[in-house]
C-alpha cells in the first residue's frame, strides 16, 4: 500500500504587512515523502475574512507544481499584497494549507500576520444591482446603487448621477452617504422622463460618480432606455381625382392633379418619412413625390405632395386607375394608423365611348372568326376528312393526315385548354395559311377545282425517336418528313407505281424497313437506311426510291401490322375479308380463316398490343370486331384462336378503325355510326362488357381513324372524322382495379 506523506517547511512564521506598501513575502518548501509521483498546491485562508472573499489579497508562484517523484522538493513563493479583512489593523492568523491531487494527506501551518496602518488611498467600490432600465414616458424608474468602503478609514461619499437630464430626477441628482471601513451603504436615484421631444425614445447612457476625501473617485455606468410611446397617423386627400379635373373648351388638354399626404407623428420617436406607391396601375401613369422624404420631430405634423399625370387616350372608356399609397416610417415601434390608402385616378377618354362600340364589336367578330377558337375557321386545322391519326411515343404530340393534303402536328395539352392553340404546325408547310385561303377563294372563281391526288391516306411516326413521319398519298407516293429540321420539302420520296393508292404503312421496330400496302394488292418493302432520310442529301434534288421487295396479293389491301414476337410476320388484310400472314424473310404465307365476304366486304383495320404482340384485333365493314390469340398459328403451326367476336358495338355499322393500348388492356374502335367506343379487357384478352364506354357520338358522321395512349392515371383517345372538327381528343380515367390494368 502506498504511503501518502507531505513534508512542509515555511520560511517565516510571522510577517508584517502595510497596505499600500511593499508586499509581505515568504517561501513554502514541500517535500514529496510518498512512494509515488505527485503534484502539490498551496492555499491561504485568514481568520475573520468573508467566506465569499476571493484570493485577490495574495499570489502564489507557481500556482500548482508539476508531478514530482518521491523525495523531490517543490518551492512556492507567496506574496501578500492586501489585508484579508478590509479596514482591519492588528494581528491575525493566516492558515497555510498544502495539498496534493494524488495524495489523500494535506498539511496546515499557522502564520502570524501583523497588519499595520495603510499608507495608500483606497478607491470606493460601486455596484449597480440593475444596469439596464426600460421605462415609458411618465413612469418612474428607481436606480439603486451600492457603495463599498474597502479602506481602513470612515469616509463621506458624494454620489452624482450624470448623463440624464437633471429635470427627470426628483430633487437633486446628488446623494450623500457615510460609509464605515469595510462596510457597504445603499441609496436610490429616481427618474421620471416626460413625454414628447424632451424625452425621445432612445438609449441613454448614464454614470454614477462617487467622490470622497480618502481616495480617488470611482464610477459605474448603466443604461436607461426610454421606450417608444404614442402613435403614427397617415392620411391622403382627396381619395378620388379626375383628369381633366374640370371641363374645358380645349377638351384634348389636361393638367396633372395633386394629392396631399399628411403625416402626424404623435409619438416620442424621431421619424424620417416617405411613401411607397404600388398597385397594379402604378406603371400606367406618371407619378412624382414632392419632397421625396422629410424629417418629422416628435409631436409634429408634416406633408408630402403626390402629383399624378396620365395621357388621355383618344378611344376607350374612362380609365379608373388605383394607386396604393403606403406610408414609410423610419421607426415603426409604436402603433401605426391608416398605414395605407387606395387613391383612385379617373382618366376620361378624348372621344366618347359610344362612338367606338360598333367598330369594336366588328373587330372582335373578325378576330374570333380568324382564330383557332372558331371551329368553322378555314385557316386552322383540316378542311376535309381526316383519314389517319397517331400519337407519338410520349403521348404529348399527335399527327393527322387528311384529304385536304395537309399533315398537321398537334399539341395534346392544347385539347384540354380552350384558350390554347392545339395546332403546333403544318408539317408539309406550303406558305402562309391566310394567303393560301385567299388563293383558294380566287381559284374557286377563276380556276377548276384542284385535284385531290395528293390526299393523305395514312400517316405514321418513325418508331425510333419519333423524329420523322411517313405519309402515304392517294397518288401512290410515300413521303418522309423531318420533325426536327422544319421545312417545306420532304426528306425522301418512295414510289413504286403512279396512282397506286397507299392505304397502309408499317415500320419494323428498329425503323430500318418500311412496308406499304396499296390498292393494287401489292406490299412493298423500302430500305429506309439507304434513302437520303439518313444521308442528308439536298432536298431540292429528291429522286424517287424504288422498293427493295414487292409482294403481290390478290386483293386490295386496307391495313398492315406485324404480329408475333419479331418483325418477320406481317399481317395483311383487305378486300373479300382476306386475312393473310406473310413471312417476308422466308417468303411464306398462310391464310387466317375469316368469315366469307364479297367484293364489297373489307377487313378495314388491324392492330396488335405493343407489349403483347400475339394479341390481335381486327375490324370489318360488316360491323364485326374480333379479338385473336395468334400464338398457336404463329409458333406451333396450329389454328389462330378467336378469343371474342361481336358486332353490336357500332350498331352493325362498318367499323373503320381499331387500336390497342401498348399493354393490351384497352381497345378503342371507331365506325360509321359516328361513335368511338372504349373497351376495357381482361388479362385473357376478352372484354369487360359492363365497363365499356361511349367516348364520342356524332350524327351523320363517321370516325375513319382512332388511336389510344395510356399515360399515368389517364387514357388519351384520338379520332379523325369528316365533320367540321376533324380531329378530336378526349381523356378518360384508367380502370386500375379492373381487368388487366389492375395494380
Amino acid at each position: 500500500m502506498a504511503t501518502a506523506v507531505i513534508n512542509t517547511i515555511v520560511s517565516q512564521k510571522e510577517l508584517h504587512l502595510t497596505p499600500g506598501g511593499e508586499p509581505a513575502s515568504l517561501e513554502v518548501t514541500v517535500v514529496n515523502g510518498s512512494d509515488r509521483f505527485a503534484s502539490f498546491g498551496v492555499e491561504l485562508t485568514a481568520a475573520g475574512a468573508a467566506e465569499n472573499r476571493s484570493s485577490d489579497w495574495y499570489s502564489i508562484s507557481p500556482t500548482v507544481s508539476s508531478k514530482k517523484p518521491p523525495g523531490d522538493v517543490t518551492s512556492f513563493r507567496i506574496s501578500i499584497t492586501d489585508t484579508p479583512v478590509p479596514g482591519f489593523v492588528g494581528l491575525m492568523n493566516v492558515r497555510v494549507r498544502v495539498f496534493s491531487l494524488e495524495l489523500p494527506d494535506e498539511t496546515r501551518e499557522i502564520l502570524r500576520l501583523i497588519v499595520e496602518q495603510g499608507i495608500g488611498k483606497t478607491p470606493l467600490q460601486l455596484d449597480l444591482p440593475v444596469q439596464d432600465f426600460q421605462i415609458y414616458p411618465g413612469d418612474r424608474a428607481s436606480i439603486p446603487v451600492r457603495v463599498y468602503n474597502p479602506g481602513q478609514l470612515l469616509t463621506y461619499v458624494t454620489l452624482t448621477l450624470t448623463g440624464i437630464d437633471g429635470s427627470w430626477t426628483e430633487s437633486t441628482p446628488e446623494r450623500h452617504l457615510q460609509v464605515a471601513p469595510g462596510k457597504q451603504a445603499e441609496t436610490v436615484f429616481t427618474c421620471q422622463p416626460p413625454f414628447g421631444i424632451q424625452a425621445p425614445s432612445q438609449l441613454h447612457n448614464f454614470a454614477i460618480v462617487a467622490t470622497h476625501s480618502n481616495g480617488p473617485a470611482s464610477q459605474i455606468e448603466g443604461r436607461l432606455e426610454v421606450l417608444p410611446m404614442g402613435f403614427l397617423d397617415f392620411s391622403a386627400t382627396p381619395k378620388t381625382h379626375h383628369i381633366p379635373e374640370k371641363f374645358a373648351w380645349k377638351f384634348w388638354r389636361s393638367n396633372p392633379i395633386t394629392y396631399t399626404l399628411e403625416f402626424n407623428n404623435a409619438s416620442n420617436l424621431y421619424q424620417e418619412i416617405g411613401v411607397e406607391i404600388g398597385g397594379e396601375d402604378r406603371g400606367k401613369c406618371t407619378i412624382e413625390i414632392t419632397p421625396e422624404t422629410a424629417q418629422v420631430e416628435p409631436e409634429q405634423v408634416s406633408q408630402l405632395f403626390l402629383t399624378a399625370d396620365k395621357k388621355r387616350p383618344w378611344f376607350g372608356k374612362t380609365q379608373k386607375l388605383l394607386l396604393e399609397v403606403a406610408a414609410s416610417w423610419s421607426a415603426r415601434r409604436v402603433d401605426t394608423r391608416n398605414d395605407k390608402h387606395s387613391l383612385q385616378l379617373s382618366v376620361k377618354p378624348i372621344t366618347p365611348l359610344w362612338l367606338q362600340i360598333v367598330g369594336i364589336l366588328g373587330i372582335i367578330y373578325l378576330v374570333w372568326w380568324f382564330s383557332w377558337l372558331n371551329p368553322q375557321n378555314p385557316i386552322f386545322g383540316h378542311q376535309d376528312t381526316v383519314n389517319s391519326v397517331q400519337f407519338n411515343g410520349m403521348g404529348e404530340r399527335l399527327v393527322s393526315g387528311s384529304n385536304d393534303q395537309r399533315l398537321i402536328e398537334w399539341n395534346v395539352a392544347g385539347f384540354f385548354n380552350p384558350l390554347a392553340n392545339q395546332e403546333l404546325r403544318e408539317i408539309n408547310y406550303r406558305g402562309n395559311r391566310y394567303f393560301q385561303w385567299i388563293n383558294q377563294q380566287i381559284a374557286k372563281l377563276f380556276r377548276p377545282q384542284e385535284s385531290d391526288d395528293k390526299a393523305v391516306r395514312v400517316i405514321r411516326y418513325r418508331p425510333v425517336n419519333n423524329n420523322f413521319v411517313v405519309t402515304g398519298l392517294e397518288n401512290g407516293e410515300i413521303l418522309v418528313w423531318d420533325l426536327i429540321q422544319k421545312g417545306d420539302r420532304p426528306l425522301a420520296l418512295f414510289i413504286a407505281e403512279k396512282d397506286d393508292r397507299v392505304f397502309a404503312l408499317e415500320f419494323t421496330q428498329d425503323s430500318r424497313f418500311l412496308f406499304s400496302g396499296h390498292g393494287s394488292g401489292r406490299v412493298h418493302q423500302w430500305d429506309v437506311l439507304k434513302s437520303n432520310l439518313t444521308a442528308g442529301k439536298n432536298r431540292n434534288s429528291l429522286q424517287p426510291m424504288p422498293p427493295m421487295l414487292s409482294q403481290p396479293f390478290d386483293f386490295a389491301i386496307s391495313a398492315l401490322k406485324f404480329v408475333g414476337r419479331n418483325d418477320r410476320k406481317l399481317a395483311v388484310v383487305g378486300r373479300y375479308n382476306n386475312f393473310v400472314v406473310w413471312d417476308w424473310i422466308e417468303d411464306s404465307q398462310f391464310v387466317v380463316p375469316y368469315r366469307d365476304g364479297g367484293k364489297e366486304n373489307y377487313i378495314t383495320s388491324i392492330d396488335t398490343a405493343e407489349f403483347n404482340p400475339d394479341l390481335v384485333v381486327t375490324a370489318d365493314n360488316q360491323g364485326y370486331i374480333t379479338l385473336w390469340n395468334m400464338q398457336p398459328c404463329l409458333s406451333a403451326g396450329g389454328e389462330c384462336e378467336i378469343r371474342e367476336v361481336w358486332n353490336d358495338g357500332h350498331q352493325g355499322e362498318p367499323v373503320r378503325s381499331v387500336a390497342f393500348s401498348a399493354d393490351g388492356c384497352y381497345l378503342v374502335s371507331g365506325g360509321d355510326d359516328g361513335r368511338v367506343m372504349l373497351w376495357p379487357l381482361r388479362p385473357n384478352g376478352t372484354r369487360l362488357v359492363e365497363h365499356s364506354k361511349e367516348i364520342y357520338s356524332l350524327n351523320n358522321r363517321s370516325f375513319n381513324s382512332t388511336d389510344i395512349k395510356v399515360l399515368e392515371e389517364k387514357i388519351l383517345i384520338a379520332g379523325g372524322t369528316d365533320d367540321s372538327q376533324e380531329v378530336r381528343l378526349k381523356s378518360e380515367k384508367r380502370l386500375e382495379t379492373l381487368g388487366c390494368d389492375a395494380r
